[in-house]
């Protein structure tokens, strides 16, 4: 008769005899400890002289339950586990852990029963699964490496290593979650408050605390960096880091903690890596705070972005360095740079970092004026992560999203994503002057010239209250120029566009001069205009910017029609059409009066090129008439008792009738046609 371990396995009676139960616990025991079975190991995990343990074992061996020296038959320890009571298979795998742990055995064989366990107290069960965890985080594989975290957080004892294990549960969390409601983000807020974060996880801290705008947490924490920065000799390196993206990134908190900037010197003497990825960035940003960056520095970011790997604690850095390449003007190296971050990103399942690069090559297709890829790639980085887990980086994308959707012509679309919730620390932000010039554009675009030029007011203010007021960083001057022109503010136009002119020194020394030529050049009489925008025609070709060439080719020719040189205004206007189409920029295709589709075959509508102006209608005539004279288009709406669409086409027709680019340009071109 086959021995049994229970009453499913041989035993047919209800109550199985003290025989069979022992025989029972010894087949759990050894279905438990799996292959690292042996007689001495179940004994001692079953309190049980060895003596008693081999006979059972014999048993149970005979029986076929058990093959080898002490391994249980797959579908015995199948079944003797699957009929255990989870509490005492909880129980058994705790003491497999404590057993294997006093032996030596490696810690992700030990880490497997603790797994089983739950719930297993002491510091040495907490080292344990620490050290699969990291092994976890190395190879990406972060659902394990949280698992074993959150258990070592349960198993520790002490109200310090609980706090360390926090601030690495949340570390781990980021790359998948950046959420601010978590319950490893709570526990991090009160290790912070309690002072009990370790001193070296501080710096990522406070970025994590930066992002969703906990500026008391974030003052705990350098409060607590400074006090110890003489003896940081480790840290050095990102303390430098951090003072260079607080100045950078979070202004308001740069100008709180300024000792930020004596760390390097004080520490001068402490040996450094030479090659630190933080040290390299930090100087690269510190190299930002002029009109002109250094030459240098579009050749150091490729070189961090070349030495170092995509890491939690190199993102920002690699943020940094391909920020400085869309800075630099290096537009094609920043695109191939966000491209390969954001696909290494992809591949390793980090959606918070594929929305950083999802933004940063977004900000860099718009730049060369790609709005469809621009648009898509914003949307990308906003559908990775719920919005409330963007913190005040949700500015970025919204921004570029906005603007590109805004020189598409997709004015309800760019206005939906304005309604968007934003955290107010976004204002304390530099993502705050993308989303304000972005916000401007579009009150620009739909009508509303003067809320633009409050926007774009509130956009050099910040930028003068944080000593950074840079063209490489957003040119507000030419922005409050082009307003000053739809409102019919020639005068202001022409002296904010010199005003840029006078801060990047000149309109060679950077793209936006060719912005600004083009704008002076709407403010002049025809000869300087086109003077203006043949030079700014040529500047713009050197730009990058496709959208912007476009819309200065476009102008040139409009120039040339009002000359009556309709010969010499088909070449740009051609040209314009066929960019205006690549970009995706509907608005310029109307105005140049191209169907979508025929720009590539040369082919225009109603008489692009054609010398003389066509007459304007009556419907027409009344609307530029008002429009001349600064009236908006609500206003002009109101005025004569129609809506603001049918206002933007009669507009659209004026303007290609009459060749005038702006409307500031229509009291002269009207004066002319009587």
């Amino acid at each position: 008769m086959p021995v049994g371990v229970g009453g499913g396995m041989g035993c047919s009676a209800a109550t199985p005899s003290p025989a069979d139960a022992a025989r029972l616990r010894v087949a759990q025991a050894v279905a438990v400890l799996d292959s690292t079975a042996t007689i001495a190991r179940v004994a001692a995990l079953l309190d049980v002289r060895e003596e008693e343990i081999r006979t059972q074992v014999a048993e149970l061996a005979d029986a076929g339950l058990i093959v080898g020296q002490c391994r249980a038959h797959p579908e015995m320890a199948a079944r003797v586990l699957g009929e255990l009571p989870a509490d005492q298979r909880r129980i058994l795998h705790a003491g497999a852990a404590e057993l294997l742990c006093r032996e030596g055995f490696a810690a992700d064989a030990v880490a497997r029963h603790l797994v089983e366990a739950a719930e297993v107290r002491g510091s040495w069960a907490a080292q344990v699964l620490l050290e699969v965890a990291d092994d976890a985080i190395d190879a990406d594989e972060l659902d394990s490496a949280g698992t074993h975290l959150e258990l070592a957080y349960r198993a520790s004892r002490r109200a310090d290593e609980r706090a360390a294990i926090a601030t690495r549960l949340v570390a781990v969390e980021w790359r998948i979650n950046p959420s601010s409601r978590t319950r490893n983000f709570g526990r991090l807020k009160a290790a912070l408050r309690t002072g009990r974060v370790p001193y070296p996880d501080l710096p990522a801290t406070v970025l994590q605390m930066l992002w969703h705008g906990f500026v008391l947490h974030v003052d705990h924490a350098l409060v607590r960096l400074r006090r110890g920065a003489d003896g940081a000799g480790g840290l050095a390196d990102r303390l430098e880091f951090l003072g260079a993206w607080l100045k950078y990134t979070h202004p308001v908190q740069g100008q709180r903690h300024e000792w930020l900037a004596t760390v390097r010197p004080a520490l001068d003497s402490v040996p450094l890596e030479r090659d630190s990825p933080h040290r390299q960035a930090a100087a690269l940003l510190s190299g930002l705070w002029e009109q002109r960056p250094p030459a240098e520095t579009a050749a150091a970011a490729q070189r961090i972005l070349a030495q170092h790997r995509l890491t939690p604690s190199t993102v920002e850095v690699l943020v940094a360095a391909v920020d400085c390449l869309l800075h630099t003007d290096r537009l094609d190296a920043a695109d191939a740079w966000c491209t390969s971050l954001l696909a290494e990103a992809t591949a390793r399942r980090a959606p918070t970092w594929q929305a950083l690069f999802a933004s940063a090559r977004a900000e860099t297709l718009l730049r060369k004026g790609n709005l469809v890829e621009a648009a898509g790639h914003a949307m990308v980085a906003l559908n990775l992560l719920p919005a409330e887990q963007l913190g005040v980086w949700i500015g970025r994308p919204v921004a570029v999203l906005v603007r590109a959707l805004t020189a598409q012509g997709r004015h309800a679309e760019a206005a939906a994503q304005l309604e968007r919730p934003v955290p107010r620390a976004l204002f304390e932000s530099r993502f705050a002057l993308g989303y304000l010039r972005a916000y401007g554009e579009h009150c620009r675009a739909t009508g509303r010239p003067e809320e633009a030029l409050r926007h774009f007011r509130r956009c050099g203010r910040l930028m003068d209250e944080w000593g950074m007021d840079f063209a490489w960083l957003a040119p507000w001057r030419n922005d409050l120029a082009a307003a000053s022109l739809e409102a019919g503010q020639q005068w202001q136009a022409q002296t904010f566009a010199t005003r840029h002119l006078d801060a990047v020194g000149g309109a060679e020394q950077h793209y936006t001069g060719a912005v600004s030529l083009r704008l002076l050049a709407a403010t002049s009489d025809p000869l300087r205009r086109v003077t203006l925008l043949r030079r700014a025609a040529a500047l713009a070709r050197t730009g990058g910017d496709e959208l912007e060439l476009a819309t200065v080719l476009a102008d040139l020719g409009d120039a040339y029609r009002a000359l009556g040189e309709a010969d010499r205004a088909r070449p740009p206007l051609r040209e314009a059409a066929r960019l205006a189409e690549s970009c995706g920029s509907e608005p310029l295709l109307a105005r140049l009066q191209v169907e979508p589709g025929a720009a590539a075959d040369g082919g225009t509508r109603d008489g692009v090129g054609a010398g003389g102006h066509e007459p304007l209608s009556p419907a027409e005539r009344r609307v530029a008439e008002l429009a001349a004279v600064g009236n908006r288009n609500r206003d002009i709406a109101e005025a004569l008792n129609i809506t603001t669409s049918t206002v933007e086409q009669h507009l659209t027709r004026v303007y290609r009738k009459l060749a005038v680019a702006r409307r500031g340009e229509l009291r002269f071109a009207l004066a002319k046609v009587g």
